[in-house]
C-alpha cells in the first residue's frame, strides 16, 4: 500500500494536471499563447539533472552491485542511456511527423493524430517519473515531487491547447487528457507496490526502474521538447541559468548531506 505522503503526492500531481488543462478546455474560443514559468522550468531542469546523476544512477549502481556482484559491467548506465536515446528517438519521430502535418494545414484544425501522438510521447516519461517517485523515500522523493509538479502544469496546458485546436470531440479530449493526467499517479502506484515487495527480484526491478528514471530525468532536464527545451530556450537568460544552477546545486548538496546511495 502507498504511504500517506505518496497519496498526497499522487492527488496533488493529479490536481495540477487538471488545473493546467482547465483554461484551454473551458475557454476554447479565447485560446492564447502562454509564456509559462521559465524560471520554474529552468530550476526543475537543474533538479532533474542532479537527481539523475547524483541520486538515481548511483542508487542503481549500488543495488546492481549488491544483487549481481559477479556482473562487472555498468548495466545501470546502459539502461539509462537506452531510456534517454529511446525517448529522444520517439520525440524526433513525433516532432517531424507533427511538423509535416502542420505544414499541410493553413486555416483548418489540426488532425486528431497530432494530440494523440503528443499525449503518448508525454505520458510515457510521466509514467516513469511517477514510478521513480513511488519507489523513492524521504528527501529524494520530495525533490522528485517538486521537479514533477513544476513540469506537469505547463505540459498539461500545452497538451490541452493542441487538443482543443484539433478535430477531437470534447468527449475524446476528456478521455485523452485524463489518460495523460493519470500517467504519473499510475506510475506512483506501480512504483509503490514494487517498493513494498520484499522478494529478491524486487531489488533488481527497483535498480532497473532507477536506471530508467535516471535516463528519463536526464532527458527531461536537457532535450525534452527538443529546440524548446528549457536549457535551450530559457537558460540563455542569466536569471533562468542561475535558477537552473540553483536547482542543481541544492539537489546535489542534499545528496551530499544524505550520504550513500544505499540509503535510497
Amino acid at each position: 500500500m502507498l504511504t500517506v505522503i505518496q497519496w498526497i503526492h499522487l492527488f496533488i500531481i493529479l490536481l495540477i494536471a487538471f488545473a493546467g488543462g482547465y483554461f484551454p478546455f473551458t475557454k476554447t474560443a479565447h485560446i492564447r499563447t502562454n509564456g509559462g514559468f521559465p524560471r520554474g522550468e529552468a530550476f526543475s531542469s537543474g533538479v532533474f539533472l542532479a537527481l539523475s546523476l547524483t541520486m538515481l544512477l548511483p542508487a542503481s549502481f549500488h543495488i546492481f552491485q549488491e544483487e549481481l556482484p559477479e556482473l562487472n559491467y555498468p548495466i545501470g548506465s546502459v539502461i539509462a542511456i537506452l531510456a534517454f536515446l529511446g525517448l529522444l528517438a520517439m520525440e524526433h519521430m513525433t516532432m517531424h511527423s507533427i511538423e509535416r502535418e502542420r505544414i499541410k494545414i493553413k486555416n483548418g484544425r489540426l488532425p486528431a493524430r497530432i494530440p494523440l501522438v503528443m499525449t503518448t510521447m508525454i505520458a510515457l516519461p510521466s509514467f516513469f517519473l511517477g514510478t521513480t517517485l513511488g519507489m523513492s523515500d524521504n528527501t529524494q522523493a520530495t525533490f522528485i515531487f517538486i521537479a514533477i509538479i513544476l513540469h506537469k502544469g505547463t505540459a498539461a496546458f500545452a497538451l490541452m491547447l493542441t487538443m482543443v485546436r484539433s478535430t477531437l470531440s470534447r468527449s475524446q479530449i476528456i478521455f485523452l487528457f485524463t489518460s495523460f493526467a493519470l500517467s504519473t499517479p499510475l506510475g506512483i502506484i506501480f512504483g509503490g507496490f514494487i517498493h513494498n515487495d520484499l522478494s529478491p527480484s524486487a531489488a533488481i526491478v527497483k535498480a532497473v526502474v532507477f536506471s530508467l528514471g535516471a535516463g528519463t530525468f536526464l532527458y527531461m532536464g536537457t532535450l525534452h521538447e527538443m529546440k524548446h527545451a528549457s536549457l535551450i530556450e530559457h537558460c540563455g537568460k542569466r536569471s533562468c541559468f542561475l535558477a537552473m544552477v540553483t536547482g542543481l546545486f541544492i539537489t546535489a548538496l542534499v545528496r551530499f548531506v544524505m550520504g550513500d546511495a544505499h540509503h535510497f
